[in-house]
């Protein structure tokens, strides 16, 4: 159910949290299609991936916490549905990233979900990554001493021709070299950018990276209206 309060709506996402049908709330916010900030919005590709979390997560191994590199760390986090999602689930700290001008709604939906960050006894934040600049994490306004994470999320993060390449090097850059690590992406199916989905591809395994997971899904027609196949995959580092 949504509510509508000034320009903006607050929706609850229903997502698995197991594969035997348990599931989890989360709750987002995000302007109506009415208001002038239509970027800030749920996508169909951010939902598949909260979706998937639940059965990728126990493959995963978390290091120690480390004062030099980030659990998890979401790029392009948007209304930061697959992030909450992941903090929620997986009960690890998690950073979210996205330009400047969308950081507010992003830490307006943390809170929005303070109880279930609570239960999983973790946190979140929001800040800035330059994906032109990708040596410097803003939360804050201060500089992060984080330089690197162990897993980074992306969901619809490729639209354009230059994003190829800006995405596939802060994550050659960020992804720490570790056997465990891993990179996340989920993507809707547009004809138009199958060319930059393969380009992207294509840096990440110069850059050493492979893709040992992928999948399909298609988004419920009950919550998107449009671009609702999306492909996800899991990437680690080849040779390590």
């Amino acid at each position: 159910m949504a509510t509508e309060e000034r320009s903006f709506k607050t929706q609850d996402f229903t997502v698995p949290s197991s594969g035997t049908g348990e599931t989890i709330q989360v709750r987002i916010s995000e302007p109506n299609l009415t208001s002038e900030n239509l970027g800030l919005e749920t996508w169909a590709a951010s939902h598949i991936l909260a979706s998937q979390l639940h059965h990728i997560g126990p493959k995963i191994q978390f290091p120690a916490p480390s004062s030099d590199v980030l659990p998890i760390l979401e790029l392009g986090a948007g209304t930061g549905l697959v992030g909450v999602t992941a903090a929620t689930l997986w009960k690890q700290p998690v950073v979210l990233t996205d330009l400047a001008p969308l950081v507010p709604a992003l830490d307006a939906n943390i809170d929005l979900n303070s109880e279930g960050l609570r239960t999983a006894n973790t946190h979140m934040e929001a800040g800035t990554l330059d994906w032109k600049h990708p040596t410097t994490l803003i939360v804050k306004d201060q500089q992060q001493p984080q330089t690197q994470a162990h897993v980074i999320f992306a969901a619809d993060t490729i639209y354009s021709e230059e994003h190829p390449e800006l995405l596939a090097n802060v994550i050659l850059k960020w992804l720490v070299k570790d056997k465990e690590a891993r990179f996340i992406i989920a993507y809707p199916l547009r004809v138009c950018y199958i060319d930059y989905i393969r380009e992207m591809w294509e840096r990440l395994e110069e850059g050493g990276m492979e893709a040992f997971e992928e999948g399909r899904e298609e988004a419920s027609q009950d919550l998107f209206n449009d671009e609702r196949l999306v492909e996800w995959s899991v990437w680690r580092w080849k040779d390590i």
